[in-house]
């Protein structure tokens, strides 16, 4: 009798196994895990991406390093370019502290007439230093002063500049034979100057000369109301001197 029912619980719990099994592999089931399955590939997508984006960001550190090195030479460059800067006393100021020993020489206030910038040397003489009204005819101090100024920019070393004589007008028009307009007049002015460069021994190659007229005024000449201001249009009657770095003879 105890043999039939432990025979009967072995067929009973058999019995549930394969019914278990079967529930397990039942379509639905098998639809269910199926579905398991499908839910989870998107891990692995995930992970794949995940993996792109460190190796990006290790290529971008990388980089990131290198162009800081670079960036660290270049600022060692510059600092010391301008550190020798520093220490390099400008040519340019060599040639205007001569030129401002000419002026008081000849009675002329330097810091009126002199101004140093970073490659250029700005010498200006008003028009009646030099001209006699609506001529283009220098006086005879006006030539000893510009041999002079001529004399020791001839002096200067000006391999890599350049003498640029400007000649400049008021607004005022002029209507002559020989000076249709201030364009005719300012460009005169200009050329007479250079020729006393060139008879002082200047290399004709660094000189150039130009009339600007009225175009360029270094002060208002009339006031809001169109007034004519006497003052400031004396002051823009004037010849200008320019020593320029030329930049071109570095290429």
């Amino acid at each position: 009798m105890r043999y039939k029912k432990i025979d009967s619980f072995h067929s009973r719990t058999k019995s549930n196994h394969l019914i278990d099994e079967r529930r397990l592999n039942s379509p639905a089931q098998l639809h269910k895990k199926r579905l398991q399955e499908d839910n989870n590939d998107w891990l692995v997508t995930y992970s794949d991406i995940v993996t792109l984006l460190l190796a990006f960001f290790v290529l971008m550190l990388s980089a990131s390093e290198i162009s800081q090195s670079k960036f660290e030479q270049v600022r060692q460059s510059i600092n010391q370019e301008l550190l020798e800067k520093e220490n390099t006393v400008s040519p340019l100021l060599d040639l205007q502290e001569n030129i401002s020993t000419v002026f008081e020489v000849h009675g002329i206030n330097p810091i009126d007439s002199i101004l140093l910038g970073d490659n250029f040397l700005k010498i200006e003489l008003p028009s009646e230093t030099l001209f006699e009204s609506a001529s283009d005819k220098l006086n005879l101090p006006a030539i000893q002063l510009l041999a002079d100024i001529a004399n020791r920019i001839n002096k200067f070393e000006l391999n890599r500049f350049q003498v640029e004589i400007e000649g400049h007008s008021d607004d005022m028009p002029i209507q002559t034979t020989r000076f249709p307009s201030n364009w005719e007049l300012s460009s005169s002015r200009a050329i007479s100057v250079l020729k006393v460069f060139i008879e002082s021994g200047v290399e004709n190659s660094k000189l150039k000369a130009v009339g600007y007229a009225d175009t360029r005024p270094s002060v208002p000449n009339r006031d809001i109301d169109g007034n004519a201001i006497t003052e400031n249009q004396k002051i823009n009657r004037r010849v200008e001197i320019k020593i320029i770095k030329d930049f071109s003879s570095f290429h």
